[in-house]
């Protein structure tokens, strides 16, 4: 492979918190985005059917993981928001999402064979008091009033 070039593979930085334990108990807050964001969920006031197998997933996820608690949560048109929370004895941050994602991407996959789904990462915060807790959890509240704002907003037909 004459034309590999290692750094472009190395250069992405690590979203995560460096030196932290993301299976401390404790308040996250996590934003996934669809592949080259897509809107592929609805719109920001009616779920596709798309839309509603992502919130399933996202009702389910204390269904598969019994010390994780999904304390508010919305799905915009391309992206999702949530505030996960880890009790004692859970896996970590990234299990929890890995498994949500594979979840969705399967029962769309159903229906659109080959579609891809998510980038392949996720935004997290680590929500360290209440104040900041209060102003996520207006934010999540809000999203879907502010669409037409929001950083992710993308004036696309929706699937």
């Amino acid at each position: 492979m004459e034309n590999y070039d290692s750094d472009r593979f190395h250069s992405r930085k690590n979203p995560r918190l460096p030196g932290y334990d993301y299976a401390t108990p404790n308040y996250y807050f996590v934003t996934i985005c669809t592949w080259e964001k897509k809107c592929i969920f609805g719109s920001s006031t009616q779920l596709s059917r798309n839309g509603k197998i992502a919130e399933q997933g996202l009702l389910e996820v204390n269904k598969h993981f019994p010390t994780v608690k999904l304390d508010k949560f919305v799905v915009m048109p391309n992206h999702i928001h949530g505030i996960f929370v880890l009790e004692e004895g859970a896996p970590n941050l990234s299990a929890v999402i890995g498994q949500y994602k594979s979840y969705v991407s399967r029962q769309i996959r159903l229906r659109m064979p080959g579609v891809k789904v998510w980038q392949s990462s996720y935004h997290d915060h680590v929500i360290r008091d209440q104040k900041a807790y209060e102003k996520i959890w207006l934010y999540i509240d809000s999203n879907p009033l502010n669409w037409e704002k929001d950083c992710f907003f993308a004036k696309q037909p929706t699937e």
